[in-house]
């Protein structure tokens, strides 16, 4: 007799409850992170952010909120803010951070470049203490997806080596991550570049028809015409 075995459909949508807070367990690196940017005065990150209670407008991103995202998404080697966008629709501590909403890439980005060396200069000093204090892992993804873990020199046990041993760790992950993107931002110029390209190449080829059948209509006008030669 032929063996039966149970079926599967995956051609189905299910509606079923989730809690948000169990997406990550406790002492998951996005809570860390949560909670030590917390207990620091981040002031200087939204002493320009004008939308206010009572007023009209689109209310404003929470600092604190943008800085955790992109710590955690660097922390795990994702410098990319359309990567950041893409994985905030699954990636479970980017849904708790952000409560299942999706951060557009142009606020993350934008976020990022106004703050400049003070928003990078936060960032290698939370990376590296979380990190010493085991509180985060840092790693780099190579040009094949691989994921690599960024160690420290276990031999070092006095606090202000450990520390300024994490720090430069933070520092050089942060610079890795920074290389990775400029590539990214390189291809994305080179894509533009290909594309305004094509599309110039287009319109060139459509004037040239243009040109060529403007030529052709007065040589049959030419024609037409008596005592007009060719």
């Amino acid at each position: 007799m032929p063996q039966v075995f149970e079926a599967i459909n995956r051609n189905q949508v299910v509606l079923a409850p989730l809690d948000v807070e169990k997406l990550i367990p406790a002492g998951h690196p996005a809570r860390n992170l949560w909670e030590f940017l917390g207990k620091l005065d981040l002031s200087r990150f939204s002493a320009e952010i004008k939308s206010v209670e009572w007023n009209a407008g689109r209310n404003a991103w929470e600092p604190r909120l943008l800085i955790a995202i992109w710590l955690h998404a660097y922390s795990r080697g994702i410098s990319s803010a359309h990567e950041i966008e893409r994985k905030c629709s699954y990636e479970p501590g980017l849904r708790w951070l952000t409560g299942l909403r999706v951060i557009n890439h142009h606020t993350l980005s934008d976020f990022r470049v106004k703050h400049g060396e003070s928003f990078q200069e936060l960032f290698i000093q939370v990376l590296g203490i979380l990190t010493m204090e085991k509180l985060i892992t840092l790693k780099r993804v190579t040009v094949d997806g691989t994921k690599v873990r960024a160690c420290a020199n276990k031999k070092s046990f006095k606090r202000a080596d450990r520390i300024r041993e994490h720090l430069g760790l933070a520092r050089n992950h942060q610079k890795h991550l920074q290389e990775q993107q400029a590539e990214e931002e390189k291809g994305g110029r080179q894509e533009a570049a290909q594309e305004r390209g094509a599309l110039e190449r287009v319109q060139r080829l459509e004037s040239a028809l243009k040109e060529v059948e403007r030529l052709q209509e007065a040589k049959k006008c030419n024609k037409t015409m008596p005592g007009v030669d060719n």
